[in-house]
């Protein structure tokens, strides 16, 4: 075989742009997210850096320096995208607390509301201590018969007590009550009381309770 001619051009290597190319396509799709993440509809446009011109023979330098540059970018790009990402889920929550509280807020001032609406209840009025007995009409204790039964049943004394059980008019319990005097009052009643059961009693035609035994 002749020896090849000093004059004959070598051959030119193999031009490595496939890694580029894909490169550069994965920056567009990044920054077409990030894109769309911001509210935008047209993706980002290249950059100028990006646009990979044909590569002359001995080019593997710019090669990977433009490699580099793509990658590098492609991870800021990524990094951009969560960092959105995250802020974005933040929102959100911090508007759903603040939601749960404006709420809880006003339920609060509703139920404060309906309960000054509501009427406050009228207290009960306290029994009375020395229930007044019921009047049956007349003056009978100051009479002369009223006098003179008090001084044979008990020396003219309204004093209740052993012996004298029945006060003034010496009533037993039964007689008290029918002619309206209060059972709490039984024993404790002063005179005014006393003489009020009496004036009952003889209004209501029951004179002989006594008339028959004191020789009224």
């Amino acid at each position: 075989m002749p020896p090849a001619s000093r004059h004959a051009k070598s051959k030119a290597p193999a031009i490595r742009r496939g890694a580029p190319v894909v490169a550069a396509a994965t920056l567009a799709g990044v920054a077409a997210a990030f894109v769309s993440l911001q509210g935008g509809s047209a993706a980002a446009p290249m950059p100028a850096r990006y646009v990979i011109p044909v590569a002359s023979a001995g080019s593997s330098v710019a090669h990977d320096r433009v490699t580099a540059a793509v990658r590098h970018d492609v991870a800021v790009l990524e990094v951009q995208v969560v960092q959105r990402t995250r802020t974005a889920a933040r929102h959100r929550y911090l508007a759903a607390v603040a939601a749960a509280r404006l709420a809880q807020q006003q339920a609060a001032q509703q139920a404060a509301q309906q309960a000054a609406a509501q009427p406050s209840p009228s207290p009960s009025p306290s029994p009375s201590t020395a229930p007044a007995p019921s009047s049956g009409g007349g003056d009978a204790a100051h009479s002369a018969l009223g006098i003179c039964i008090r001084n044979a049943e008990q020396g003219g004394s309204y004093a209740w007590g052993p012996g004298n059980g029945g006060g003034a008019y010496q009533f037993v319990l039964g007689t008290w009550e029918t002619y309206g005097g209060s059972a709490s009052m039984y024993g404790v009643a002063g005179p005014a009381y006393q003489d009020q059961i009496f004036d009952n009693a003889i209004a209501a035609g029951g004179a002989s309770n006594w008339t028959a035994y004191d020789g009224c």
